[in-house]
């Protein structure tokens, strides 16, 4: 038998039909023929023939699926009952559409970052070798050229060793001046990655070689946004460090790791890597390196090696590694690398989702039996009628399950928007974002969610519903058997809805509280009306420091003197921005000497001209700002800021001390102490930091910025035209507020704790919901009792006392059990949280008073509807 068949059997039947009244009538020709009457002919053409009935129905189960004949009558008959109860239809479909759809947005950034398969070659095999010092902070501090060979050259873990930094170079050749970022690499470093170009090639060690050619590799972004995606690009020219590069490949669409490159180049190409001294000096470390594992080798195993060859160099080099306690290799899968940072966001969500989903269930598992129990009676004629307990189960399965999948349709539509609007959030936390999209497992998870549902919410009413008895058929069902246990349940389910709730509104809260105390922080200086932009100078036009302080000065004075601009400096860094790269180092303290074996104390370096205090209006405490005088042949001046004054000065003044940054052997004299800045984030505490006169220590990568009357934004084109003006060939890219960093800066605890808090609320809803609706089914179903009590002279006040009782105690011992559960949960908010500890008591008060207070004002309105049953119409029931 075929489904071609089974689909057409009505058509099937009739050709049986007609086949057989054709079969009879020819019988009854041939009877008639041997001489008989025309009804013996008829009644022996019958007889010879059997009945034809029951050949039919015979023919017709042949090309029948009993099993999906009864999902069909099933979903029919589901189909019948939610249309006369649309209300209860709607509901549901709802509440589980937002749950499904929550959970499957969510998963969907799940599966695009965390599950999806790297697009690199054997991903696991690939790994990140660094150095860190403990002392100097958990960054790491990248390796020298020296100490990149010596692991290169003295590991047997892996079957390729490549390096890699990145630079800021400017691009001539397209239509403007671009500044690029490039990945400096050496030939073996996409073989690392397991990438292959989409035209030309990769780097060869040929191309390496100091006398090779310059080559260029371009991003797949770099080229479809600036080249149009030209497939005749390879062998074009590009200038770039006053040399003529050629293009000889474009790469394949890949995250944005290590960094947002726009091009790669080898290592030869880089004036600045290959430098004399930055191949020879060991402690000059500005590259890190990757590695891929060779078959059989772990990761641990490679640690170990590396542990092994780090501590042969700080044997053999103790100069370099004096007093550095804890310095060591650390190898870093790259998986890891790119997802830890999202990793605990991304799964709290999935938490939080889930929780609202278990809550959608247990709420509807509560409409469900309230249902049921009005269905008792059609439930009891069916077992009366002949149906089996199980075929009863199946119909209740059959029922939700359907109800579920067209919750599923909505939470896939759902789920289809709110993932496209979660891609900007976790781009912020991860360069993976880019592989966020719906496909198969993302519809299959969809799907599942709707299955376990379905199954999940219907569960309780089929046992309910296997326990009917034929006492329903003249019982209103307040006495049936399956009320007292339908009463338990629903009470047991409020309070797991209670438990849940106050999980996720206690999360809610911390996040809550966290952003408010980061937006609370006070950052050291004022960012309103402040405008920056990046200008990286040209390294091979700008190689002296004379002009560069040159050119800085005629774009400070130009600036200054446009209508809207009060004040402008140049700096090193700019506040809060995202894409700063630290100058830390160590000093020494004039008169204090060092005990043996233990290293300089390290602090932060900063390079700015005069106005850099007024323009971010960072106060001075002490001494004096940076003048036009503080040139590169006046006496060297540094300023510090208060927590450096604090930590090495305490109790005197630091003015007139002097100090000495590094190895350079000069002595810096401290002439003003200013206020502490939040230089790399709200939520970490300002460091040790001391600012540098721009005259005096002139600067290749600088950032401008300009204090105005009004919008920033409206005088950046004018900034920018001036700085053309002196040079054409000058790029300015980062153009941002100073208030727009600071809000990049909240951008992720901001959307977190939305999500978090609009989880809750939802959450909030569904049970209160569950919680008043439980009360008024218990007060409706308590009728005759309540009357009755009345009538025997209970006092409004007592139904009141009884029936809050009633309504309360599941809200009180869910509380309890949310608290509990919640004491554990948050735990895994430890590090997304800033300023507050995850048991904080104020917070997991607040939320239980505001979740009782909700409780006590939604079951106040069917308790008073309890005060007023007239106890006459109660006992003429009776």
């Amino acid at each position: 038998m075929s489904w071609h068949k089974f689909f057409r059997r009505k058509q099937w039947d009739c050709d049986r039909v007609q086949e057989i009244e054709e079969h009879i009538v020819f019988a009854i020709d041939e009877n008639i023929a041997r001489g008989m009457s025309l009804g013996e002919a008829r009644r022996q053409a019958y007889l010879q023939f059997g009945n034809a009935q029951k050949f039919r129905e015979e023919i017709y189960r042949m090309n029948s699926f009993p099993a999906f004949e009864n999902l069909l009558r099933d979903l029919h008959y589901a189909g019948r009952t939610l249309l006369r109860n649309p209300g209860y239809a709607i509901l549901a479909v709802l509440t589980l559409g937002l749950g499904i759809g929550a959970n499957t947005a969510i998963f969907t950034i799940i599966n695009g970052v965390l599950l999806r398969p790297l697009p690199y070659a054997q991903e696991n095999r690939i790994l990140h070798i660094d150095q860190t010092v403990p002392r100097l902070g958990a960054d790491p501090i990248g390796l020298s050229v020296q100490e990149y060979k010596d692991y290169q050259s003295q590991s047997t873990s892996f079957s390729d060793f490549a390096e890699y930094h990145s630079m800021l170079f400017t691009l001539l050749g397209t239509k403007n001046p671009e500044r690029v970022v490039t990945g400096v690499v050496s030939s073996g470093f996409f073989d690392v990655l397991g990438v292959r170009p989409v035209l030309g090639r990769t780097f060869l060690p040929s191309d390496e070689k100091p006398d090779a050619a310059p080559v260029l590799l371009l991003s797949h972004a770099f080229w479809m946004k600036e080249l149009g995606g030209d497939p005749h690009v390879i062998g074009r020219s590009f200038e770039m460090n006053d040399r003529v590069h050629t293009v000889i490949g474009v790469l394949p669409p890949l995250p944005d790791y290590p960094d947002n490159n726009d091009l790669f180049m080898p290592i030869s190409s880089c004036p600045y890597r290959m430098d004399p001294m930055m191949i020879r000096d060991r402690d000059m470390r500005m590259i890190t390196s990757y590695a891929r594992l060779k078959p059989g080798v772990t990761p641990r195993q490679a640690q170990t090696e590396l542990n092994a060859i780090n501590a042969r160099m700080a044997a053999a080099w103790p100069d370099s590694y004096s007093g550095w306690t804890g310095f060591s290799a650390v190898a870093i899968p790259v998986k890891h690398e790119l997802t830890h940072a999202a990793r605990p966001t991304f799964l709290a969500l999935l938490g939080a989702s889930v929780l609202v989903l278990l809550l959608a269930c247990a709420n509807l598992a509560n409409l469900a039996l309230s249902r049921q129990l009005r269905r008792s009676r059609e439930i009891a004629i069916r077992l009366a009628t002949g149906a089996s307990t199980g075929r009863v189960v199946r119909q209740l399965l059959t029922e939700s399950i359907l109800v579920a999948l067209c919750g599923a349709v909505l939470g896939l539509a759902i789920a289809a928007i709110g993932s496209r609007l979660l891609v900007d959030y976790a781009a912020r936390l991860t360069p993976l974002a880019s592989g966020i999209r719906i496909d198969g497992w993302v519809l299959a998870f969809g799907l599942g969610s709707a299955i376990v549902s379905g199954v999940l919410f219907a569960v309780l009413p089929a046992i309910l519903a296997t326990r009917t008895r034929l006492a329903s058929l003249h019982d209103g069902g307040e006495r049936t058997v399956g009320a007292a246990t339908g009463a338990r349940t629903r009470t047991a389910l409020v309070a797991l809805q209670v438990m849940l709730s106050f999980v996720l509104l206690t999360c809610a809260g911390l996040m809550m509280r966290s952003l408010y105390n980061l937006l609370s922080i006070d950052p050291g200086f004022r960012p309103a009306n402040v405008l920056s932009m990046q200008l990286s100078l040209n390294w091979t036009k700008y190689k002296k420091d004379t002009d560069r302080a040159s050119l800085f000065h005629q774009i400070l004075g130009r600036t200054q003197g446009l209508p809207g601009v009060q004040s402008a400096s140049v700096s090193w860094m700019a506040p809060l921005n995202p894409n700063m790269s630290v100058f830390n180092g160590p000093i020494q303290i004039d008169g204090r000497t060092q005990p043996s074996g233990t290293p300089n104390p390290v602090v932060d370096f900063e390079t700015t001209s005069p106005d850099y205090f007024r323009v971010l209006g960072i106060p001075l405490l002490s001494g004096r700002a940076f003048t036009d005088a503080d040139s590169a042949d006046a006496p060297l001046t540094v300023i510090v800021n208060a927590r450096m004054a604090r930590h090495f000065w305490p109790g005197e003044n630091p003015i007139g001390h002097r100090l000495k940054g590094g190895n350079s052997g000069k002595w810096w004299t401290v002439v003003g102490v200013v206020g502490d800045v939040h230089q790399y984030g709200l939520d970490k505490p300002p460091d040790d930091t001391t600012y540098i006169p721009l005259d005096q220590n002139p600067i290749n990568n600088a950032h401008l910025l300009v204090r105005t009357r009004g919008n920033p934004l409206l005088l950046a084109n004018a900034i920018a035209t001036v700085v053309h003006q002196i040079d054409p060939q000058q790029p300015v890219t980062q153009v941002r507020t100073l208030d727009q960093m600071r809000s990049e800066q909240l951008g992720t605890p901001r959307v977190t704790a939305t999500l978090l808090t609009l989880f809750a609320a939802v959450a909030l809803f569904i049970t209160i919901v569950g919680v008043s609706g439980t009360v008024a089914l218990s007060v409706s179903r308590r009728s005759r009792e309540i009357g009755i009590r009345i009538a025997l002279g209970a006092t409004r006040r007592n139904i009141l006392q009884n029936v809050l009782g009633h309504g309360l105690s599941p809200v009180v011992a869910g509380l309890i059990l949310g608290a509990l559960a919640s004491f554990f949960a948050t735990r895994a908010m430890t590090d997304m949280i800033y300023g507050l500890k995850p048991d904080d008591p104020m917070t997991f008060a607040s939320i239980a008073a505001l979740f009782f207070a909700i409780a006590l004002f939604s079951c106040a309105i069917p308790a008073r509807r309890a005060m007023t049953i007239d106890p006459m119409n109660t006992l003429r029931s009776e």
